[in-house]
């Protein structure tokens, strides 16, 4: 018998309709996504003293003068400085707690170890900041770029520490036991060669450490002083007052940080080899 079906059926019949599906829902994924970014964008450039639909008289002119605005590039410096110790103290807490860890994986007072480490990112943020500032006006550090700087790490660092503990436990011990038979003692086979072979970990580590700092805002609100404010904490305070195109400029800036950031990791050590610990 022969096949007199219309070909308009066989194409039907023969067309990947899964992969049409995930398409169809990538696409909606993204847009969703990246529609606000890109609105965000669009109204940097807006010629009109605030921001209001449709964005007409584009210009730069608010990218120079948000530069030109002491409290904007203070308050960018702070944010670098708070996120800087933010990093070095979520790096030198976490990355020693996740090797060791990752030594007596299995055990029972691991897990419980490890639910303890990464409890602080469970707790919402207002209940971290009102129990710090409680905390750090007693010892007089309330108010100082250390105090926020705690403040972050206790976000931070849990996930410094998760991202460490996956690479950790990808990593090859044949080179430790190489390294001591050669006559290295422990913390001489974590220095040079545990830590050099993780190095992608670390970075990528380092950089989510540093962009979680920056972009946090409700635990630097109630921790900062005049002199420490961040930039988030300044943002906010200027949205209440007034929506003009320089917010939407500073916050371009901010994402040009994260995109600057990824493009080095992506140049150093390759996007697809963030997390390889050396695993022979």
């Amino acid at each position: 018998m022969s096949n007199n079906k219309p070909p308009a059926i066989k194409i039907l019949r023969h067309f990947d309709w899964h992969r049409l599906t995930f398409n169809f829902f990538l696409t909606v994924v993204l847009f969703i996504l990246l529609v606000p970014i890109l609105i965000v964008v669009l109204s940097s450039f807006s010629g009109k003293e605030h921001l209001s639909w449709p964005f007409t008289d584009l210009t730069f002119r608010w990218y120079f003068e948000v530069l030109n605005r002491p409290l904007w590039v203070k308050t960018f410096i702070n944010s670098l400085i708070t996120a800087s110790l933010t990093t070095v103290i979520s790096l030198l807490v976490a990355t020693p707690a996740a090797y060791a860890l990752s030594k007596h994986k299995g055990k029972g007072e691991a897990g419980f170890i490890s639910s303890f480490i990464t409890w602080p990112i469970m707790m919402p943020p207002v209940i971290i900041g009102i129990a710090l500032l409680i905390f750090l006006s007693r010892i007089g550090l309330r108010g100082s770029y250390f105090a926020i700087a705690i403040g972050h790490t206790l976000w931070a660092a849990p996930l410094v520490f998760i991202t460490m503990v996956a690479v950790f436990e990808r990593f090859n011990p044949i080179y430790i036991m190489a390294a001591k038979d050669l006559g290295a003692n422990d913390i001489q086979a974590f220095m040079k060669v545990t830590i050099p072979m993780v190095k992608s970990g670390i970075i990528s580590a380092m950089f989510l450490a540093f962009v979680i700092s920056t972009q946090e805002f409700i635990i630097a609100l109630f921790l900062h002083s005049p002199s420490t404010i961040t930039l988030p904490v300044e943002l906010y305070t200027a949205i209440r007052d007034e929506l003009s195109p320089g917010i939407s400029a500073i916050s371009v800036y901010m994402i040009g940080i994260v995109a600057a950031g990824l493009f080095v990791i992506d140049r150093v050590i390759g996007i697809e080899n963030i997390g390889f610990s050396g695993k022979g």
